[in-house]
């Protein structure tokens, strides 16, 4: 005889056609299921479990951990960015580092501040270019032009051997910013957030964007990108040519110097004590590396596989622009400091990236110039120093007897300082001898001294733009 049977709607059970109005197995009431025969069933239903069908609120709780779950291993693994990449820059145009060309600030890409370029002792003031308001960064120069962005509002192009205004772009915003000088287009930024990029031969408007975050540093234009570190904590890329932006990496914190850039790599310092390695693809943090207990004032500088950068107390630092963070590195240092602080282990831990340190002494707000394998640093005192770039060790340290006001910068074999009492120096890039100074008058020369050619480039802070004769 058939045997008829009852399949429950809730959880599939097969229950005897005359049994319990229930089902044996989640008590669900059968009323108003039909009979069927028992062989007319070709595929049992899959059971659900008790415990599945009771337990909403657990397997909700559950799907919930596992979500947060994979999310932090997707924060730890820095995995976002690779799995949803942003969008390239649409070409390759790069400020240039031909020959008799300063292109943005520090000039190459590694924030070398070098330039094949021989500085010749200065002559003369050939031409002067006054402003209204403190000059407080140097300009660019290209193709003889010279581009500068001021504290009064503008953007200029002066020509470069009379000092004559070409064109000029009135942003209304002071700036103390370098431009960078990327294929047609000059790309200025003012300190209260806006990014124009103009039109090289006559200064009209290509695209603009405002990101509404006090700027301080310079931009970098790198294979068809645009770098650029803000107040607001981001180092954010934009596509050069459009404006489109690419990609933000947050640093939480202040970003006031330009960041370095070398095979692929981003090399930022913050305000406080902070120093990333991004790619420059798509942002993703690839090295933390922290001074601990001193802040970082200068910016940094690349070379080879080393990345440097000074802080305050006259410390300089080089890490491995190689390395990469591990997950959980952060918390083994922590215990391993601990274990040393209380002489559980006999050598203080290092931390991942980290190669060596030294104090040179004095205050060193300055980024270091790199060339002929060798860092130069100044502290404000008035002492240069130059170190070996792979071990750290000392070369020559020089006095100039008077109170250092930028940076260091190199052209050929001669180390370019200036002075709060409105000097120049060159040194001898092998020895620290000083070959040369010129005063361009009693005010502070507020930014590097660059070499284009046969013409040096000093910016004071009285307003004036020097343009210094080098010929002998």
């Amino acid at each position: 005889m058939e045997q008829l049977v009852r399949v429950c709607r809730s959880c599939g059970h097969i229950n005897p056609a005359d049994g319990p109005d229930r089902c044996s197995n989640c008590f669900v009431h059968l009323t108003g299921v039909d009979a069927i025969s028992q062989e007319s069933i070709e595929q049992p239903r899959r059971r659900i479990p008790r415990w599945v069908r009771r337990r909403p609120v657990f397997l909700l709780a559950m799907t919930l951990l596992v979500g947060f779950i994979a999310w932090r291993l997707a924060l730890l693994f820095e995995i976002g960015p690779i799995v949803f990449p942003p969008p390239h820059a649409t070409t390759d145009v790069s400020a240039s580092i031909g020959p008799e060309t300063w292109g943005q600030a520090r000039r190459t890409p590694e924030n070398t501040g070098f330039t094949p370029d021989q500085a010749l002792q200065p002559q003369e003031i050939r031409w002067t270019f006054n402003t209204a308001r403190p000059l407080l960064a140097g300009p660019a120069v290209v193709d003889d032009r010279v581009y500068l962005s001021t504290e009064d509002g503008r953007t200029v192009a002066l020509d470069g051997r009379s000092g004559q205004v070409i064109w000029e772009f009135e942003t209304g915003f002071p700036s103390g910013s370098t431009p960078a000088v990327a294929g047609d287009l000059i790309i200025s930024v003012v300190r209260p957030g806006l990014i124009v990029a103009l039109d090289k031969d006559n200064g009209s408007l290509r695209w603009e964007v405002d990101i509404s975050a006090p700027i301080f540093a310079s931009p970098l234009v790198v294979e068809g990108t645009l770098y650029l570190g803000a107040g607001d904590g981001l180092l954010y890329a934009f596509d050069a040519v459009t404006g489109e932006e690419l990609w933000t990496f947050d640093a939480d914190d202040w970003i006031v110097n330009s960041v370095a850039y070398s095979d692929g790599t981003l090399v930022l310092t913050t305000q406080d004590s902070s120093i990333f390695l991004v790619d420059a693809k798509n942002g993703r943090k690839l090295l933390f590396y922290d001074t601990g207990y001193v802040r970082l004032r200068g910016g940094v500088v690349i070379g080879e596989d080393r990345a440097y950068f000074p802080s305050d107390r006259g410390w300089l630092w080089a890490i491995d622009s190689d390395a990469r963070s591990r997950p959980g590195d952060r918390a083994i240092l922590r215990i391993k400091l601990n274990l040393y602080v209380w002489q559980i282990i006999g050598n203080s831990p290092i931390q991942r990236g980290g190669l060596w340190s030294y104090r040179l002494g004095g205050d060193l707000p300055f980024t270091p110039a790199l060339a002929h394998d060798t860092l130069y640093v100044a502290n404000k005192d008035g002492l240069v120093f130059a170190r070996d770039a792979d071990s750290g060790a000392a070369k020559w340290t020089s006095t100039l007897n008077a109170e250092v006001s930028t940076s260091p910068t190199v052209a050929g074999q001669t180390v370019l300082l200036g002075t709060k009492d409105g000097r120049s120096f060159g040194l001898d890039a092998q020895t620290g001898n000083t070959l040369w100074t010129f005063r361009t008058g009693s005010d502070e020369i507020s930014a590097s001294p660059i070499v284009v050619g046969d013409t040096i480039y000093v910016a004071s802070r009285d307003g004036t733009l020097y343009a210094l004769d080098g010929k002998g």
